[in-house]
């Protein structure tokens, strides 16, 4: 019988992913041809001993070993031989971003890739031969890093991707743009992408957004006419506490001295006047009083500048010669 394998990567056989047996035919395993993904990829070619691998790619590389076990004698010495397979990938250069925006005192950055097996190095140059601005680095091979740029960078710059079995060369055409607005210290500088050719990709500005602002303000203002309510609130009731108690204040003052000249017998309630003289009147009734009788001289011998003169208290009694507290009657 004849048997294939793909050896794993520690170096074990595995499972035949394809079998020839003479007088049976062939036979495969589903499952292995599944695992190296060469399902539908691989088969026999006319002489039963040599196989063809389809539409190779790069994951096809690898050893594989033909195994010969002979059926008669029975348990025979297996003869196999091992083949190292590699699938080469041209370079084919992909450009990410063409063309690329940048602006003047920024970092520009130029990317140049390719899918090859064995892997490309690559060389950065300018189309119009000049050479590559100061300071200009390479990056894991392909990238070029261009420190704070100049309108004289600009320009077509050419890319190759060389992995020796084949070569490959693309372009990016670096346009520079002059900021219009100064760069915030709180940004982060990134690269704009486009895809590949598509158009400039300059940034669309963006509208600022006030509504914070506008919010913060009204709020503001409510406050502002609230406290100041409050303060107008405060103003006129404390003015108005304070005036009553001042009035209260007054108006127990005078009521205070005007019992201390009552007490001391040289003040007179404000509403009191003194009785004029009345020389029909008896000199006292019974049952009315009547303020402008007194107990004393008669009428016509009276010296009312003299006499010590009192409105009558609570009990009737003529107040003549006699002290009384007479606050509450005036």
């Amino acid at each position: 019988s004849v048997n294939w394998y793909k050896l794993n990567e520690d170096g074990t056989p595995g499972v035949a992913f394809l079998t020839y047996i003479d007088g049976t035919g062939v036979r495969n395993s589903t499952a292995r041809l599944s695992e190296l993904g060469l399902t539908g990829r691989v088969s026999f070619l006319p002489d039963l001993t040599s196989i063809t691998i389809q539409e190779t790619a790069q994951p096809d590389t690898g050893t594989f070993r033909c195994a010969v076990l002979p059926i008669f004698p029975a348990g025979g010495a297996v003869a196999s031989v091992d083949t190292n397979l590699t699938v080469i990938v041209l370079p084919q250069v992909t450009i990410s971003q063409l063309p690329l925006t940048a602006y003047v005192q920024e970092d520009a950055t130029l990317t140049c890739q390719s899918n090859s097996f064995p892997a490309s190095t690559y060389n950065w140059s300018r189309v119009d031969g000049a050479a590559l601005p100061g300071g200009a680095t390479f990056f894991v091979g392909y990238e070029l890093i261009i420190p704070v740029a100049v309108s004289s960078d600009a320009g077509e710059y050419q890319c190759t991707a060389d992995n020796g079995y084949g070569t490959d060369t693309g372009t990016y055409l670096l346009t520079l743009h002059e900021r219009t607005t100064p760069k915030s210290v709180a940004q982060t500088s990134k690269p704009e992408t486009t895809k590949t050719g598509g158009v400039d990709g300059t940034p669309k500005p963006q509208a600022s957004d006030n509504t914070g602002l506008v919010i913060g303000l009204v709020l503001g203002l409510l406050a502002a006419v609230v406290l100041a309510g409050g303060v107008i609130y405060y103003c006129r009731t404390k003015g108005s506490g304070s005036s009553k108690k001042a009035d209260k204040t007054k108006e127990q003052s005078a009521g205070s001295q005007r019992h201390a000249d009552m007490e001391a017998g040289t003040g007179r309630p404000e509403s009191w006047e003194a009785p004029k003289p009345r020389n029909d009147s008896p000199k006292k009734r019974t049952g009315v009083f009547d303020t402008t009788d007194v107990i004393g001289p008669g009428d016509d011998d009276l010296d009312y500048t003299k006499q010590d003169l009192h409105p009558p208290g609570p009990d009737g009694k003529n107040g003549v010669n006699e002290k009384r507290n007479l606050d509450g009657y005036v």
